[in-house]
């Protein structure tokens, strides 16, 4: 009989843990930009899509990765990058720049994870556009006056982002 009282409460316990994790709150997730609707989004790994990006160019698809920059400035933009490579030029995504001062993107989205989805175009930026963006992601002057030329872009255009773990407030 004592040992009833035992082997109940080991039956019980896996029970309780999982009515506790279906009662888990659902990740916090803030979408910028506008979702594609209407279209079956292709999934393409974002690794594959920066070793060949004019294979995919033109084509809507869906990505993941985590966040590696965001415009300082105003959060009209973020890179993305395969979660954990390190890799700081990844896919370019790009937002109407928000009005009044306020802030889009918020610095807390860095380093977080991100579904986006859009057209990928491979594009050439001018000096000053890389130069530009150099400076809104606070880049030291020293590391603007390194930047010479123009150079490729892979970026998602006319999409969203949906970023993992961001709560949007009124101060974001």
């Amino acid at each position: 009989m004592p040992r009833t009282i035992p082997l109940l409460l080991v039956a019980m316990v896996p029970l309780v843990l999982s009515f506790s994790a279906c009662n888990a709150p659902p990740a916090r997730v803030a979408t910028f930009g506008s979702p594609v609707i209407g279209k079956s989004l292709e999934q393409v790994e974002l690794a594959s899509v920066l070793e060949t990006p004019n294979q995919f160019s033109g084509r809507t698809i869906e990505i993941r990765g985590e966040v590696v920059d965001v415009c300082q400035r105003k959060g009209c933009w973020l890179r993305m990058a395969p979660t954990g490579s390190g890799e700081k030029d990844g896919v370019f995504v790009k937002f109407t720049c928000p009005i009044d001062g306020e802030r889009l993107i918020p610095m807390t989205a860095m380093g977080q994870p991100v579904r986006v989805e859009g057209t990928l175009v491979v594009e050439t930026i001018s000096e000053a556009e890389r130069r530009h963006y150099a400076s809104d992601a606070g880049k030291t002057d020293a590391e603007i006056d390194k930047i010479v030329g123009p150079a490729t872009q892979v970026r998602i255009a006319s999409g969203a982002a949906h970023v993992e773990g961001v709560e949007l407030t009124p101060d974001s």
